[in-house]
């Protein structure tokens, strides 16, 4: 019988680092582990084990284990730690200042700040890949995908949209995955950053502009 618990739950880590010590040596393995993400160039993410990431972290695999079961809970709290940043400019555009923008001024400056937290690009692909790999992060990504679509189909309702917050929350999902493969597009193709910023800012703004027609 399933225990309801979310993929962030299932993949917890085994004890939260409370002294400082501790701390530096969850940071080390955290930091060896997007190093690692970043050199596999996404295709090898498959391949990272806990014995890779403890020696790039210059820690013994034991005390590795002391703080996460296998190699799928440590790539997803570097992860967790991206979606963090995402959620916290979600929670900054949900407030009074943010919401009595324009409509446009509003999902610009969204846009410009949720750009400006997100990771670079090898480790943006690097975890796109990780997610085939591993299931319970291919569920967390999913819940994170419904839990943005939420908060987007709240503020495209508040400027004014007449679709159903449902729809809405469906369009904005569409949106997420829509991103999901214009990465895919980017990790094929190599295009110029630019080119590429340019064409997908465009896209998102003609799916979210539907809604307001």
């Amino acid at each position: 019988m399933s225990t309801g618990k979310s993929a962030a739950g299932k993949l917890s880590a085994r004890k939260r680092p409370s002294q400082d010590r501790s701390q530096k040596t969850v940071g080390r393995i955290l930091d060896a582990t997007l190093t690692l993400l970043k050199e596999a160039r996404g295709g090898r993410t498959g391949k990272i084990t806990t014995n890779h990431i403890a020696r790039e972290a210059k820690i013994s695999v034991g005390s590795l284990y002391q703080y996460f079961p296998n190699t799928e809970a440590v790539i997803f709290e570097v992860y967790r730690e991206m979606l963090g940043r995402v959620r916290d400019v979600l929670d900054e555009f949900d407030s009074l200042d943010r919401l009595s923008l324009s409509r446009e001024q509003f999902f610009a400056e969204l846009n410009e700040s949720m750009v400006a937290v997100g990771p670079e690009a090898d480790v943006v692909i690097a975890m796109h890949h990780a997610v085939k790999v591993y299931p319970l992060l291919a569920e967390a990504d999913r819940e994170h995908g419904e839990l943005i679509a939420k908060r987007l189909g709240k503020f495209l309702k508040h400027f004014g949209s007449s679709w159903p917050l449902a729809k809405l929350e469906r369009l904005a999902l569409y949106a997420y995955y829509v991103d999901h493969g214009t990465w895919i597009y980017r990790d094929h193709v190599k295009p110029p950053k630019e080119e590429a910023d340019a064409w997908e800012h465009s896209i998102l703004n003609h799916v979210f502009s539907i809604c307001f027609d």
